[in-house]
């Protein structure tokens, strides 16, 4: 690229703004303050959306065992073996950490089974919710 011309350069003439367009006063900061604002509640939306809070293990399975808590002792015992099976194959997902877990559900799912077919089944509901809760380690949130 050639080099500008110095003759050249000095014939152009200064540039022409408006008088006081530099000057910063208590507009511009009430504006740039304004977009800031504006700029940050954007980027908080985003986020809040973004990052929806996924419920917990243990909510979920209130959910599910509070759900259940209206039928029938068979019906209710089927369900509760649902939980189980879905709670086990979470446990399963976890590796190491969820050993223990995994363990006491493959247990608990091993009693379930025993007793679902049977047309009385003897288990009690409320202490075999306590069971599920302990097994994955949550206090009954009830």
């Amino acid at each position: 690229m050639a080099a500008a011309d110095p003759g050249l350069v000095t014939q152009l003439r200064p540039v022409r703004l408006p008088p006081g367009f530099d000057a910063f006063d208590w507009h511009g900061a009430v504006a740039i303050f304004a977009l800031a604002l504006l700029a940050g509640l954007v980027l908080a939306l985003i986020l809040r959306a973004l990052s929806v809070p996924l419920p917990s293990l243990a909510a979920e399975t209130e959910d599910a065992l509070d759900a259940a808590r209206h039928l029938s002792p068979e019906e209710r015992l089927l369900r509760q073996a649902a939980v189980v099976a879905a709670l086990k194959r979470d446990a399963e997902t976890k590796g190491k950490r969820g050993e223990r877990a995994r363990q006491r559900l493959a247990a608990l799912r091993a009693t379930i089974d025993a007793e679902l077919y049977r047309p009385k089944p003897a288990l009690d509901p409320d202490r075999l919710d306590a069971e599920i809760y302990g097994a994955i380690g949550a206090r009954v949130l009830r």
